[in-house]
């Protein structure tokens, strides 16, 4: 290792303290798995009298962003705010300048992801974002790498871990409120959980896959949702004496004119991957023409696990920058977005609980070659 590549972190939060704490205390780790040495050379934060965990010491806050990603010294940015505004002006200064930038900014890449990647191929910059969708589970790698070549039709899945915490907990008898205030006391849901139990967390994370998957330059406002703040335990305790299990399922399939998207609550049979999930844990589907359907189960929610996905696009980033140049990531362009239909409608409802429609792993089956459309 012949060089040293400079780090800037945005954010100190619940996320970004732990991917803080990682960078000083994985360093030997990390260095020998990209062959490259690297330095953080400063933290920006919005208050530098907020008390920070334990061993950040090290580390060189700032208040100053701009500044920091300014800084020549600066090879890759992490984007740890949240939100849309900010972020959103930061994250464009980085990509302008050629910073790599690694997020898990969620709502900003649903919202204005066909942008920035744009903006970053033009740039010569990478941006990486495994940790926006799914925590620790690798599906933006998976669709972005490791699908590359084959031609992907549906994808589905449990992608809010809030959400199945409280319907998990109502399932052991707690009523919606009750399940919500654990939540949050573990810290599975925030302190204004709207995003998460209105399904527009979900919507925000299946725009971000169908982006990589069918090359469609979908944004979240135009995905249909609907959430679980209005369910309940009877309806919990019903649906699992007929054999199911109520889930936020976000699903999604390609078709010629567009796609059908949408997020809701759905029965699940008790025996079904979907339904197996606990807590935290997502679980997401994905068909491909050639390798068949996928499935991807593990943890979504909370610090660490999006702290491993960031440190894990961090590795494969710093493996770029070995040479001081910064090779492109993979871009796939993307194509104007068509028309997004419901996917539910297409769903039976059960006669017994008959508001909530019945999931069928048969409608991820697509019945058309997509190959001419989905990727350019």
């Amino acid at each position: 290792m012949d060089c040293t590549a400079g780090v800037a972190l945005l954010g100190c939060g619940t996320v970004g303290a732990h991917v803080a704490q990682r960078l000083l205390h994985d360093r030997d780790a990390i260095e020998r798995r990209s062959g490259i040495r690297y330095q953080v050379r400063g933290v920006a934060v919005r208050d530098l009298l907020k008390p920070r965990p334990e061993g950040l010491d090290a580390l060189s806050f700032t208040r100053d962003a701009r500044a920091l990603i300014d800084d020549p010294a600066i090879d890759v940015v992490i984007e740890c705010i949240g939100g849309t505004t900010d972020a959103m002006e930061l994250v464009e200064r980085a990509l302008e300048r050629g910073r790599a930038v690694i997020t898990a900014n969620k709502d900003l890449l649903a919202t204005h992801g066909p942008r920035l990647r744009a903006l970053a191929a033009v740039r010569g910059a990478s941006l990486r974002y495994e940790a926006a969708a799914c925590g620790a589970i690798p599906v933006i790698r998976l669709l972005d790498d490791a699908l590359a070549g084959d031609e992907i039709s549906a994808l589905a899945g449990v992608v809010n871990g809030t959400c199945t915490a409280i319907l998990s907990a109502m399932e052991s008898g707690a009523d919606y409120d009750e399940a919500l205030a654990g939540a949050q006391a573990r810290g599975y849901a925030e302190a204004d959980p709207s995003s998460d139990v209105d399904g527009d967390d979900a919507a925000h994370k299946l725009a971000l896959l169908m982006q990589l998957a069918f090359g469609l330059a979908v944004i979240s406002p135009r995905i249909r949702r609907s959430g679980i703040a209005q369910i309940a335990k009877r309806e919990i305790a019903r649906a699992r004496m007929l054999g199911y299990r109520i889930r936020l399922v976000a699903a999604a399939v390609r078709q010629r004119d567009g796609a059908r998207a949408e997020v809701a609550p759905v029965l699940v049979r008790a025996e079904h991957p979907f339904a197996q999930g606990a807590g935290p844990e997502n679980v997401v589907r994905v068909v491909a023409r050639d390798a068949g359907a996928l499935v991807l189960s593990g943890n979504g929610a909370g610090g660490a696990p999006t702290a491993s996905a960031i440190l894990g696009d961090l590795v494969t980033t710093l493996r770029t920058l070995r040479g001081r140049h910064d090779s492109p990531q993979r871009t796939q362009a993307l194509n104007a977005a068509l028309e997004i239909a419901p996917f539910f409608a297409e769903l039976a409802r059960h006669p017994e609980l008959p508001r909530f429609p019945v999931w069928d792993d048969t409608l991820l089956n697509a019945p058309v070659s997509l190959a001419s459309q989905a990727y350019s």
